[in-house]
């Protein structure tokens, strides 16, 4: 062996950076690209709040993206579908990155940066299988990395970080009501502080409570902000159009090849996973059951949000996790 000290920080995010902008490459010339005017059309109806629910009230990327738009147009003379296209592709690099930069800072708490790059860089190789199948679902994206980002800050006790998380996911999508029950299922439980971990500014049970207002006010207050608006889709239809023949042997593919190989180290791994990952997989149950109730089935970036779960427990069977870690 030569000694050489693992790579810095700094190096490794280029190597995540370099991985990511492939990625949203991809996912720019499959979907941004060739569904240009699809998505303008549903992103304009968000922003003039006349989208079919939910999409109307999944704001934080649309009105972002629509900033960055008019900026573009403004300081570079662009025109408004050039603008809009360089926007979303500057959106899909950051988004992507900030999945993988997030997971594998989530992972690090329980592995060597080398063990963690590898449960990282294998949900980069497979990630292009949950980028496709739609043509305008941005929030997506974002939407796991949030997750993540809001557990580092329960794992670190950092209050006001995940009240601010809170807010922007909720934001992002309605399946921000997860980080509520992800605390509750990870802090109330843990023991006393540990030096290296910050402290909660408010008691367990205040957070939780504030997590879920925090919640309840988005998704309330954009509802009343925006106005009622039909359902793009009753749960009789998304059953009929999910169990349809093709439909169904699709989703059977799409599941399969969305974590490959980890599906059977991920149980395997259970019972060597650190206690913070066997209690947080409890979150898996109530999810899944959204998925099958709202969800269209082969779309599998709807999983997405379960990589801090399913990952780590994968890696634990390949790894040993780090006995100083809960």
């Amino acid at each position: 062996m030569s000694g050489r000290k693992e790579a810095a920080a700094p190096s490794v995010l280029v190597l995540l950076l370099s991985v990511a902008a492939v990625m949203a490459y991809i996912y720019f010339t499959t979907v941004d690209w060739p569904f240009a005017h699809a998505r303008r059309s549903l992103h304009n109806k968000i922003i003039a709040g006349t989208a079919d629910s939910p999409y109307r009230y999944r704001v934080l990327i649309p009105f972002a993206a629509d900033a960055l738009t008019r900026t573009l147009s403004a300081l570079f003379g662009l025109r408004p579908r050039s603008a809009f296209l360089v926007a979303y592709a500057a959106y899909d690099l950051l988004a992507i990155f900030a999945v993988l930069a997030t997971l594998l800072s989530w992972l690090r708490t329980w592995f060597t940066r080398e063990q963690a790059l590898v449960g990282t860089l294998f949900v980069a190789g497979t990630m292009p299988i949950a980028l496709r199948d739609h043509y305008y679902q941005p929030w997506s994206l974002l939407e796991a990395a949030l997750f993540m980002a809001a557990l580092l800050a329960i794992e670190r006790r950092r209050s006001w970080t995940l009240a601010g998380l809170m807010a922007l996911a909720s934001l992002n999508r309605e399946t921000a009501i997860f980080i509520p029950l992800a605390f509750l299922l990870v802090a109330g439980v843990r023991g006393s502080p540990s030096p290296r971990l910050g402290t909660w500014d408010l008691g367990p049970g205040t957070q939780f409570v504030a997590l879920l207002l925090i919640w309840a006010l988005v998704y309330v207050g954009l509802r009343w902000l925006r106005g009622g608006a039909p359902h793009v889709e009753s749960i009789a239809g998304l059953f009929a159009l999910n169990t349809a023949r093709l439909n169904f042997l699709t989703t059977l593919i799409n599941v399969g090849l969305f974590l490959g190989g980890f599906w059977i180290l991920a149980l395997l791994g259970f019972r060597f996973s650190p206690p913070l990952i066997r209690r947080l997989a409890w979150i898996l149950p109530p999810y899944l059951a959204t998925v099958i109730l709202w969800g269209v089935w082969y779309e599998v970036r709807l999983l997405m949000p379960l990589y801090p779960v399913l990952v780590p427990m994968g890696l634990s069977y390949l790894y040993p996790p780090r006995p100083d870690r809960s």
